[in-house]
């Protein structure tokens, strides 16, 4: 009898191997119960975060925007957000019923490029004849094969990096998602950055990893005795299979992704194995198998199931609900991060406009009436030349009408609003042309079946839709020439009349004349004072009214988008934070399976406040004044290989942004946290450095998760 854990219990016992098997049999159902339960807890939480979106959605379509195209595109956004965060629900909930279906066996799933191995590994453990084993440059194995090896579900899949293989490596990367192990399979030689990259996929996908080089050379197809011979008896064979250079550069490529990982390679000869397993080489058998060095990677195997299966049994639920969480958790947040850096700009952008309108309107008015001033002067230092040539004239008037048309006042103020319109439409244009080659809003995918690739404002048409509000207003310049009208001079009139009844040989009639000629040019001049004033008033109330009003309004319409920025920017990294807390749990869940494990008292599991993880590194937190009594590296051998693991002790009853402050010294970020809200909803950190490190990426992934709030790094 056994337990879950595969601890001796009473009754006959069965060897270590058979033991953890059947106690992976028996975990299978209690992993997929937990899985179930955060998968529950994950729908609750999107079901949260759909209304949320919901709501927003209503409150926008009540808005007053007169952009009622980005109102509608941001709901659609909103709604494909929501969509996929339920269709990411019901995919998971899929993968876990399959495995639950499928995999009742513990599952090994062989992982590697195209004549790594896998298939030449598989006729090893199946004692086959080599029939499944590729031929030159060919792709043996295009689909997924499961066999048994010592109770034990052995998945062989499509290679991957193959010429056209696309549909493999997605084959390949679906079988892994469901393994228990994974055993990655490289060759000797020079090793290449694209198997790092796979490899470091998998650590991501949460998949515990065994290693091994597969060593190629010195036998080759339809080998003979001669060259079997020579080949046994090379001195050299051990040490051409030294892998030392090639793993110490493959830790390079991964560590440029993963710096806290550590990779060991097991080296083997697959090919040596396989002949040894071939009656004509009976009598090789044993220097075969020597040579090949295939007991150690044996044996590997069965230490890791049997010490460490059961926990890679529920690990391997638990990443298949973890894995795509984080992943869209990284990308909300990044997505998020772009909008809310693109909200910044933009804002800068309408300060800087409300600037210049500022400048702009109070020179631009200032222009126009001076012109008004100096239009309505020069008319002024007419009127004694005017006056002196047509007091007696009975037709003053007709001559007056046409002695200020000569000056064409009104085409010269109609000339000066118009200059200002132009000068205004070209630094509006100006603003939409940044605003359309440097804001977007785009998420591009790095997977299928996720987020998709969308945009949402189309700045051209707005831009259209402020050309024609401006070229408006040139329509509205000739009104100002109509209202100004002509001068009226009835006073003059009116003097002449006076002059008509007195003769000229009268002795008064110079001084009268040069009576009328002073009250003539009071009058006119008066005239012109008040028509000045009224072509004054009405250009500042049309500019107030039209040049003002429309700024205002361009500006306002910026500023709902940026509303709108705004809005995404939160809803996008509350709902990343939802999936944080969920990565968390998760996590949590994993370390109580191993606290159970290795015997720890529940107790210790309720000191931990949280634990933040990333790949190859984990960070348990707990109060200042709490002690852990735990074998952190007794923990990492469960958990990874070499995998680091901190107890980080927080004081959670000091400020928010002290806290931050003691993770930044923590971790050794340089940069001083700089909080740009103190509300929780909306409150975001930014880490103002020049240039990050992939280490410090890292520690504010970290932060991130322990702080529950968003970095801009």
């Amino acid at each position: 009898m056994f337990n879950i854990f595969g601890k001796k219990s009473s009754g006959n016992q069965p060897d270590k191997l058979e033991e953890a098997l059947n106690a992976c049999k028996a975990a299978n159902e209690q992993a997929y119960d937990e899985a179930r339960v955060l998968l529950s807890e994950l729908e609750q939480s999107i079901a949260d975060a759909s209304r949320v979106i919901l709501r927003r959605i209503d409150a926008m379509d009540k808005s007053d925007s007169m952009l009622t195209m980005l109102v509608q595109d941001i709901r659609n956004l909103l709604e494909k957000v929501g969509n996929e965060f339920e269709q990411s629900y019901f995919k998971t909930q899929k993968s876990l019923e399959y495995k639950r279906r499928q995999f009742e066996r513990f599952n090994i799933t062989l992982f590697g490029k195209t004549k790594a191995g896998k298939s030449t590994l598989m006729e090893i453990l199946t004692h086959g004849d080599g029939s499944h084993m590729g031929r030159g440059g060919q792709r043996t194995t295009k689909d997924v094969h499961s066999y048994d090896w010592k109770g034990m579900s052995v998945t062989d899949v499509p290679g991957i990096e193959a010429y056209g293989g696309a549909e493999d490596a997605k084959k390949a990367k679906e079988a892994a998602a469901r393994a228990d192990l994974i055993l990655f399979l490289i060759t000797a030689g020079q090793p290449e950055g694209n198997e790092a990259d796979w490899l470091v996929e998998l650590k991501k996908m949460d998949k515990p990893l065994l290693c091994l080089c597969n060593y190629k050379q010195s036998l080759g197809e339809g080998v003979d005795d001669f060259r079997l011979k020579r080949f046994l008896s090379d001195p050299k064979n051990a040490e051409r299979m030294n892998i030392d250079g090639l793993q110490a550069q493959f830790q390079t490529f991964v560590n440029e992704q993963l710096p806290n990982e550590h990779i060991d390679f097991m080296v083997c000869h697959l090919l040596a194995k396989f002949y040894s397993q071939q009656p004509e080489y009976a009598s090789q058998k044993r220097e075969l198998e020597k040579i090949s060095r295939f007991d150690t990677v044996e044996q590997a195997l069965i230490q890791e199931v049997s010490t460490n299966g059961v926990l890679h049994r529920k690990r391997s639920y638990l990443a298949l609900v973890d894995a795509p969480l984080y992943e869209q958790m990284n990308r909300l947040f990044k997505h998020s991060a772009d909008v809310y850096k693109q909200l910044r700009m933009l804002q800068d952008k309408t300060s800087l406009f409300n600037i210049w309108c500022d400048a702009f309107n109070k020179n631009e008015l200032e222009h126009i009436l001076n012109t008004i001033t100096a239009e309505y002067n020069a008319l002024r230092n007419s009127v004694p030349e005017f006056v002196e040539a047509y007091v007696e004239d009975k037709t003053i008037n007709d001559k007056w009408q046409t002695h200020c048309e000569g000056f064409q006042i009104k085409e010269t103020i109609i000339r000066a609003v118009n200059r200002t319109i132009e000068k205004l439409e070209k630094e509006v244009q100006n603003l939409f042309s940044e605003l359309q080659s440097e804001i977007y809003f785009s998420f591009n995918p790095t997977n299928e079946s996720q987020f998709g690739d969308y945009s949402f404002f189309d700045w051209k048409n707005a831009l259209g839709w402020t050309s024609a509000g401006l070229g408006a207003l040139a329509g509205v310049a000739p009104l100002i020439g109509v209202a100004l009208g002509p001068l009226g001079i009835g006073v003059a009139l009116g003097a002449t009349a006076l002059l008509s009844g007195f003769s000229v040989f009268s002795d008064s009639r110079e001084k009268k004349l040069a009576d009328a000629r002073e009250k003539l040019s009071t009058d006119i001049n008066a005239e012109i004072d008040k028509v000045e004033n009224t072509a004054k008033q009405l250009v500042a109330d049309w500019f107030n009214d039209n040049i003002v009003q429309l700024e205002a309004k361009i500006v306002k319409e910026v500023e709902s988008v940026g509303q709108a920025m705004e809005m995404l920017s939160n809803e996008e990294r509350k709902l990343a934070l939802v999936y944080t807390k969920q990565h968390k749990a998760i996590t949590k869940r994993i370390i109580a399976n191993i606290f159970q494990l290795l015997g720890y008292p529940s107790k210790e599991l309720m000191h931990i406040l949280c634990a933040a993880r990333i790949p190859g590194r984990l960070v348990l937190v707990t109060h200042a004044n709490d002690q852990l009594a735990l074998n952190t590296k007794e923990i990492s051998a469960k958990l990874g290989r070499n995998e680091e693991i901190e107890i980080l002790k927080l004081n959670t009853e000091e400020s928010f942004e002290n806290q931050l402050i003691s993770l930044y010294i923590y971790f050794g970020l340089k940069a001083a946290p700089q909080i740009t809200e103190e509300n929780t909803d909306s409150r975001v950190v930014v880490y103002p450095a020049a240039q990050v490190s992939k280490q410090d990426l890292d520690a504010l992934d970290l932060i991130q998760q322990i702080m529950d709030v968003q970095i801009l790094k």
